[in-house]
């Protein structure tokens, strides 16, 4: 497959009060792999204030939030026998239990921090190294145990902005029948193009221009998006590693250093808040690389404005104030500290 970086430019001509001329271009980018179009709009200085919750931390954390420490194992509920045979999954300090609420046939949440509030900065690699490998063990038990749910994914909402709805750090893994639209659409054009390595081919192309490059270690590698998802949209590909099967610690270990870069980019800008999903396929024949996706959430202004409206929502349309080469740029920086 010949990756192509397609964009296409618009101009919108208007005038000011005084008659002055103003132009302001609009830059359509489509996605190499799905076709899907994003847009790069104009930029009046977007400023983000990032939030602190040092205040909401005091108090819905200890005796209040049923992932702190002195709650988890009293307030949280236990999987079957034969997911877990003492109810829950353990990695160091990470634990996996049901969640409440589940989005899917199969729905663990992952606690990988005793401390209630962790900023960006405080996430240490061995902290996210145990909670994506105990989310790992939970879908390998369950794919295990039900063969037809086949459609994994790690998912993680950090902080309000995200979603999230529980202050103290978690991620969800969802294990199910049926795909999202995200797995349906992406598994739907990989067949349209007729070849088995999209993503080693989008991989190859992105390491050899360099414009959205951002690094590699050990197993995992990081870029931009071309067509963004959002005003970052940072893509993380373990290039030799296809299924569930495939990852081992280090792996985890590799890609929790690349997230303190990705998460100090974050920070630089001002954001604080964010939305990742890794995809993973549970079965053998595979040809597609693990691959994880990472974009900011943040409010605008003085209102607090959502940073989606009508375009991303409806219009299913993403749109970036930020240039992606530009951003890349930044993160390099960080990753090569």
């Amino acid at each position: 497959m010949v990756v192509q970086f397609k964009k296409e430019e618009e101009w919108f001509t208007f005038y000011d009060s005084q008659g002055n001329l103003i132009e302001r271009k609009t830059e359509i980018r489509f996605d190499p792999l799905t076709g899907e179009s994003s847009r790069l709009v104009y930029d009046a200085g977007l400023a983000i204030t990032p939030p602190d919750y040092t205040e909401a931390a005091e108090q819905t954390g200890g005796k209040k939030c049923p992932f702190c420490p002195e709650n988890l194992l009293k307030m949280t509920p236990v999987f079957p026998k034969e997911i877990a045979d003492q109810g829950r999954i353990t990695q160091g300090e990470a634990v996996v239990f049901p969640n409440l609420f589940p989005y899917s046939k199969h729905n663990g949440v992952v606690i990988f921090s005793g401390q209630h509030y962790v900023r960006l900065e405080e996430f240490a690699p061995s902290m996210v190294k145990d909670g994506f490998m105990v989310a790992q063990k939970y879908i390998q038990k369950v794919v295990q145990s039900d063969p037809k749910a086949k459609y994994a994914s790690i998912n993680w909402n950090y902080l309000p902005y995200s979603g999230g709805s529980i202050l103290h750090p978690h991620l969800h893994v969802i294990v199910s029948e049926s795909p999202t639209n995200y797995q349906a659409n992406f598994q739907e054009k990989v067949k349209a193009h007729g070849e088995e390595n999209d993503l080693l081919a989008l991989y190859e192309a992105e390491s050899s221009l360099g414009e959205r490059w951002i690094g590699e270690k050990g197993n995992v590698a990081w870029m931009h998006a071309f067509a963004p998802k959002s005003h970052n949209d940072f893509i993380a590909m373990f290039p030799r590693k296809y299924s569930i099967h495939d990852l081992d610690e280090q792996d985890w270990q590799d890609f929790g250093e690349g997230l303190q870069a990705i998460f100090a980019t974050l920070t630089e800008q001002g954001f604080a808040s964010f939305n990742m999903l890794l995809n993973i396929a549970t079965d053998l024949e595979s040809k597609q690389p693990v691959c994880a996706r990472l974009i900011p959430r943040f409010t605008l202004g003085a209102l607090s404005t959502s940073d989606i409206n009508f375009f991303q929502a409806l219009h299913q349309e993403p749109l970036t104030y930020k240039v992606p080469e530009e951003v890349a740029a930044k993160a390099r920086i960080h990753f090569q500290k």
